[in-house]
């Protein structure tokens, strides 16, 4: 009987995998990598500074351009430094404005590589994020908006100015610090003084007269220019009298009546409209009220041509002092004699008067003893607070202005005051 083969199942056969397929199954079926906070914070720290020093970058390339007019203001003082002509501070550009108009066609090329590799980052974060989202749900709110900072790109609005801000303003500052530390400039030494003056004392007011005005009106100009108060005595009767007074008001200076009176010596004229030795007192008064009529309105007082005979008598001189009380203006004793009683007539009245210091100015017509005249003056002015200094309109026309023109700013400058017989009542 013929034997039968049992039908037995084909053998399975087993093959054999390589080491490294099996490997990368294993590798395969590792579950997936989750990212703990701490890493999370890394990264969002990581993206933050490259923002950082990216946008530091954009404003270091741009200042060159932009700011090079802070080269000069070290030089001068800008009064705004603070001007809105910085373009890296604005904060709400529009998209497009961020690559046109922050930076100049040179730096554009520039400027995306540090953005782009800014935002290769964010995208990776991104994706963490996403995948980390339920080991971080835990995550405080600090951590939250530490992780959205850094959430800026390229075509997003500017959204952290402050770096920005404070480069800003450290530039805006350079030049008020250059500014302010500029040392001030030294004030210019006073011109050193021709003359030789002393410091004025006891409030030293000097007060100078002219006399003899009333021939030349142009003679008399060249003294009402001076730039200080100054008194000027006009002679009666005289061609040119009453044009010499009104000429001296409208200059805004001090017209006085200079009244002629008889000398000691008889045979000299003192000139028309003259008091005399043998006049009663209402002669006297009759005279003197008509040279102040034609000398016109605003005459302050009166001093004495010659007239050392007068002066030296004590009742008429006495006859002249109540003229001038009732008249209302002052009396000036040109003191043409050591011998005159007008002291002693003004006390016997109650009455105050002025007196000539010392020689007049002009006795000799030379600009050095001229100015030797004036120092003596000076020395008189700080012994007794003032001093009244006499010289005359035509005799020394072409030194004394000039003269006192030249010594004025420095007699000023050493404290000495200048004023008339009006304004020492």
């Amino acid at each position: 009987m013929p034997t039968q083969k049992k039908h037995t199942s084909p053998k399975k056969t087993t093959v054999k995998k390589s080491p490294r397929t099996a490997a990368r199954k294993r590798k395969a079926k590792k579950p997936k990598v989750t990212l703990s906070a701490k890493k999370v914070y890394l990264l969002c720290g990581v993206i933050v500074a490259l923002c950082a020093v990216s946008l530091a970058l954009s404003v270091r390339l741009t200042a060159p351009k932009t700011e090079k007019p802070a080269s000069a203001q070290t030089v001068a003082p800008v009064q705004q430094p603070t001007t809105a002509k910085q373009p890296p501070v604005k904060q709400d550009l529009p998209p497009a404005a961020t690559k046109t108009q922050i930076t100049p066609a040179a730096t554009q090329k520039t400027l995306p590589a540090p953005q782009k590799t800014a935002t290769e980052p964010q995208k990776t974060a991104a994706q963490t994020q996403k995948t980390a989202a339920p080991s971080t749900a835990h995550a405080s709110t600090p951590a939250q908006s530490q992780s959205a900072k850094p959430q800026v790109t390229a075509a997003s609005p500017i959204a952290q100015p402050n770096p920005a801000n404070a480069v800003a303003s450290a530039k805006a500052d350079k030049p008020q610090q250059t500014a302010q530390s500029a040392k001030p400039e030294k004030p210019k030494p006073e011109p050193k003084s021709p003359f030789t003056i002393p410091p004025a004392q006891n409030g030293a007011t000097l007060v100078f007269v002219i006399d003899d005005a009333g021939r030349s009106v142009a003679n008399v100009r060249k003294y009402t220019a001076l730039p200080f108060p100054i008194t000027i005595a006009v002679l009666p009767k005289l061609p040119q009298s009453r044009v010499c007074a009104d000429a001296i008001r409208s200059a805004g200076k001090e017209a006085i009546l200079h009244q002629p009176m008889q000398a000691m010596n008889t045979r000299l004229d003192p000139g028309p409209g003259a008091i005399k030795g043998d006049m009663t007192f209402a002669e006297i008064g009759t005279v003197i009220k008509e040279n102040l009529a034609e000398l016109g309105a605003g005459i302050k007082g009166m001093n004495n041509h010659e007239g050392s005979l007068v002066t030296a008598d004590v009742i008429r001189i006495g006859a002249v002092l109540d003229v001038c009380q009732e008249m209302g203006i002052y009396f000036l004793d040109s003191r043409t004699t050591a011998e005159t009683k007008a002291p002693q007539a003004a006390l016997e009245r109650d009455m105050h008067i002025f007196e000539k210091a010392g020689p007049y100015i002009d006795n000799d017509i030379d600009r050095e003893k001229m100015l030797a005249r004036i120092y003596e003056t000076l020395t008189y002015a700080n012994n007794h607070g003032r001093a009244i200094v006499i010289g005359h309109v035509d005799k020394s026309v072409n030194i004394l202005p000039q003269l006192l023109t030249d010594i004025y700013p420095y007699l000023v400058q050493a404290g000495y005051r200048f004023a008339t017989p009006s304004q020492l009542r």
